[in-house]
């Protein structure tokens, strides 16, 4: 068996943690690959074993390491000997629920450590505020402020006031002048050109564009998925795709979007099972990889609520993905919102 408890030489992210996906799912090194190699119940259970006390090292991790024994003792012992098949099934469930759950909190380590350097730059702003405070500085600045705001309130008196009211006082008071009965003129009469007036209540048509087809399908947005699952330092670099997902209703895209982690994983597998490992694939191959990803995920969901799935390379047309949490978004909820209001 491979040695998995170097924890050094486990592949690392952009952000430094720890590759969780290339150290479950690499097919030649990762603990699935692993689990997978394993022909009988007892190498089952090493293998199990070793990863699990692999993985929890830390203080306060014994409690954790004894349940995750236990739900191993409870796989192992579903059917007998023979049925070696639905034990590593049952195994690689488990694997992928540890790996689930390591992702999230890497997730949530690299959100925190963002934050932190948030604190620290907002910190390093009080500190020059604070110098600016310093009544070396601030009084000269308050002095160049007073006499700035009473040069414009004076500019704004000036120019608005105007002439005294004793001026208006000495000019000569008039008698208010009377209007000539025939100098008053006549009121004018609509001409031919003149609009129409419309009496009572008409109001005029509403006028507007036609409201717009509700979508065929929903779209559904994930993360970015890379492929192939391999470290850094390998020659083979991976490449960044998007997964688009269709269905029929909002309702399914919401029981899509609970069950995210699982469609995911399902996704992976699906790359595992039809995209080449050591090339680029085509475009006929990303197509039938949509196809089978269809299939793969109708068997899993209840209803088979997805009708399609097309796969995109970074930088081109059509790549789009979930950039924040739950990195499972829709592009047509506003487009449906309108059909609705349009409705009503």
């Amino acid at each position: 068996m491979a040695d998995v408890s170097d924890k050094k030489s486990w592949p690392q992210t952009p952000d430094g943690t720890t590759d969780w996906e290339v150290v479950f799912e690499n097919p030649d090194t990762g603990f699935l690959a692993l689990v997978a190699q394993s022909q009988s119940v007892e190498a089952l259970r090493m293998t199990a074993t070793v990863v699990i006390e692999t993985l929890f090292t830390r203080r306060g991790d014994e409690e954790v390491v004894v349940r995750l024994k236990d739900a191993l003792e409870r796989i192992l012992a579903i059917g007998g000997e023979a049925d070696i098949a639905m034990k590593r099934t049952g195994v690689t469930t488990l694997l992928r629920k540890i790996k689930t759950e390591r992702i999230e909190k890497a997730r949530v380590y690299v959100e925190r450590k963002k934050a932190g350097a948030a604190i620290d730059r907002r910190s390093g702003l009080l500190w020059q505020l604070d110098t600016l405070l310093k009544p070396k500085v601030l009084i000269p600045m308050l002095t160049v402020l007073v006499l700035t705001l009473s040069g414009v309130i004076y500019m704004t008196l000036v120019s608005t006031v105007g002439p005294s009211q004793t001026a208006f006082d000495d000019a000569p008071v008039r008698a208010p002048r009377t209007v000539a009965a025939d100098e008053v003129p006549a009121p004018e009469q609509p001409g031919k050109d003149a609009p129409a007036v419309v009496k009572g209540d008409a109001k005029a048509p509403k006028t507007g564009a036609a409201p717009p087809p509700p979508p065929e399908t929903i779209r559904i947005h994930l993360q970015t998925l890379r492929w192939p699952l391999v470290p850094q330092s390998s020659t083979l670099k991976s490449q960044i795709y998007s997964a688009e997902i269709h269905v029929k209703t909002w309702d399914q895209k919401v029981d899509v979007c609970r069950l995210v982690t699982k469609v995911m994983d399902r996704i992976y597998q699906s790359f595992n099972h039809a995209l080449p490992q050591n090339r680029k694939p085509t475009d006929q191959e990303l197509t039938e990889t949509g196809s089978f990803i269809t299939n793969y995920l109708n068997r899993a969901l209840t209803g088979e609520p997805v009708v399609k799935v097309r796969l995109y390379r970074y930088g081109e047309t059509g790549f789009a993905v979930a950039s924040r949490p739950p990195y499972c978004n829709s592009p047509d909820k506003n487009a449906a919102a309108a059909v609705k209001r349009s409705e009503e």
